[in-house]
């Protein structure tokens, strides 16, 4: 079926707009006064570098470790509780990676929750956590749950019977773990690795409050000192570069296919546990969601409860609530009906340019979003001046990382529009246009609407686009926990981070468990 050429037209138009920042940084940056070669070698160009990819490679690592043991454990044995400790491994991911980040500095700061435990024992000061260790810690915590959403799904859709003619042929469980079932585990482990490897890279806020100098918090550092800087631009598109790289390899990562492919599949059965396995199963859980949700829920509310009994102004607040709530609504709305247009022509006119400007517009969510605020700042300040700082370029800015959720969330509703459906529109003497109202929109309307919601909580999280474009006097939550945190002001801190929290943490339990629900009782 040929593509209506006001839809082709319409949809080249909106990917050209999204994708404009990201030619204009290549173009600024090939054109930098100062030869590239030199600047490498006067701007510590590869200590830095070396301390943003060691911070990538270890907090993978260890996402990897928890996040698969966790899945396997959970999908391969039988023990009561099972299923409750599964929603508590997975509600680290309402947390921001800011939020986990204030959580793990104020507690160890000199008048923190662990050092106040700690005095009871006579230990009056201990060094905090900050640098490396701080950032690892913190970004290994509350991204582990993306490898285990991932992981969790294709284990327990594997087909047993491979395993069981592996055993019948004398395989130890040695040999069945690394021949048989990690082989199997390749896509989903990649894919999951490349996604929070994009996370580490991307992440702004935990490493400014951590204080741990990588790729992110060096472009913004600059950005304060002289915003027309040649190492702004640099940077900018060498950290732009490798995401977009790592971008385009987990975009081709054919996760979907192997799930789809072993739903038919033969489950496993979940093995008894003895006493001593069973002991050292919960201690491993427990202390995994100490880690990443208790401790963090408790600073909260020790910095909270402080906060009150000292006289905590809470209008201080207000203005980031109405922030965040209306930015994000704004861009949720213009999401849900930007992403119609698109989703209709990408997944009804099957075509080569298609294919290519929907592996595009995808691949601009695993871009670095300080990044694309950095270009559009500088667009703005070179061509269009009106837009400095305006909440226009701000709204425009969080739909160029986040509209790939509605689309991907629409495409997957669109699975279910029998191409039959269409045809019997057509006998019938309906019109492209009275076709779509009648037939395709209410098939896609609810999965876009599931995309938007979860555009509405991307942005309402998001810390660095905001802090290079809001409109002066403009704040949001995420914005107010930054500042609060870079100041110590961790009451304050906390008591925005708990708002934020509660008005994101139900959907995002409902949205990140929806695949989940498909799958046997655990």
């Amino acid at each position: 079926m040929k593509i209506p050429k006001f839809l082709s037209s319409l949809n080249i138009f909106i990917v050209a707009t999204f994708i404009s920042p990201i030619f204009y940084l290549f173009f600024e940056t090939v054109n930098i006064n100062n030869n590239i070669l030199e600047f490498i070698k006067i701007w510590d160009f590869y200590e830095l570098f070396f301390k943003t990819f060691s911070l990538v490679v270890g907090v993978v690592t260890i996402s990897l470790i928890l996040g698969l043991s966790s899945s396997l454990i959970i999908s391969r044995f039988k023990f009561k509780g099972s299923k409750i400790i599964l929603t508590l491994l997975i509600l680290p991911l309402v947390f921001p990676s800011y939020i986990g980040a204030l959580t793990y500095a104020s507690a160890f700061s000199s008048k923190g929750l662990v050092v106040n435990f700690l005095t009871n024992f006579g230990i009056q000061e201990i060094s905090g956590i900050r640098g490396y260790i701080g950032s690892l810690i913190v970004l290994s915590l509350f991204t582990y749950p993306y490898v285990l959403l991932i992981c969790f799904n294709t284990i327990s859709n594997l087909d047993n019977s491979i395993e069981e003619a592996a055993k019948s042929l004398g395989s130890s469980k040695v040999k069945l773990f690394t021949r048989v079932i990690l082989p199997r585990l390749k896509q989903p482990i990649t894919y999951s690795a490349l996604l929070v490897g994009l996370y580490v890279l991307s992440d702004f806020g935990a490493v400014s409050i951590m204080k741990y100098s990588t790729l992110t918090k060096v472009i913004y550092t600059y950005y304060e000192i002289d915003i027309t800087s040649d190492a702004v631009y640099l940077y900018s598109t060498l950290l732009l570069l490798t995401s977009f790289l790592l971008s385009f390899i987990q975009r081709n990562s054919d996760v979907s296919n192997q799930i789809q492919n072993s739903s038919r599949s033969k489950h496993i059965k979940k093995k008894e546990l003895n006493k001593f396995k069973l002991f050292i199963t919960y201690a491993y859980f427990f202390l995994v969601v100490f880690f990443s949700l208790i401790l963090p829920i408790l600073v909260l509310i020790y910095w909270l409860k402080n906060g009150l009994n000292s006289g905590l102004n809470i209008e201080l607040v207000y203005k980031g609530i109405f922030g965040s709530v209306f930015a994000s609504l704004t861009t949720g709305v213009l999401a849900f009906f930007i992403a119609i247009p698109i989703t209709v022509a990408f997944t009804q006119y099957k075509s080569s340019f298609n294919k290519i400007l929907e592996k595009v517009i995808l691949t601009l969510y695993g871009l670095p979003h300080i990044t694309i605020g950095i270009s559009l700042l500088f667009i703005s300040l070179k061509f269009i001046p009106r837009l400095y700082q305006s909440f226009t370029l701000l709204i425009f800015s969080y739909l160029i990382v986040f509209l790939p959720q509605a689309i991907g969330a629409g495409r997957a509703s669109t699975y279910q529009i029998n191409n039959s459906f269409l045809e019997a529109s057509s006998v019938f003497g309906f019109s492209r246009v009275k076709t779509f109202y009648k037939v395709t929109f209410p098939m896609i309307r609810n999965g876009i609407l599931a995309g938007s919601a979860l555009v509405f909580l991307s942005t309402i999280k998001e810390l660095p686009q905001t802090l290079l474009l809001r409109p002066t006097g403009f704040k949001t939550l995420a914005i107010d926990i930054w500042s609060f945190s870079i100041e110590g002001q961790f009451t304050e801190a906390a008591f925005s981070s708990i708002i934020l929290l509660a008005i994101s943490a139900i959907p995002t339990y409902i949205l990140s468990t929806r695949n989940l629900r498909s799958q046997n009782d655990i």
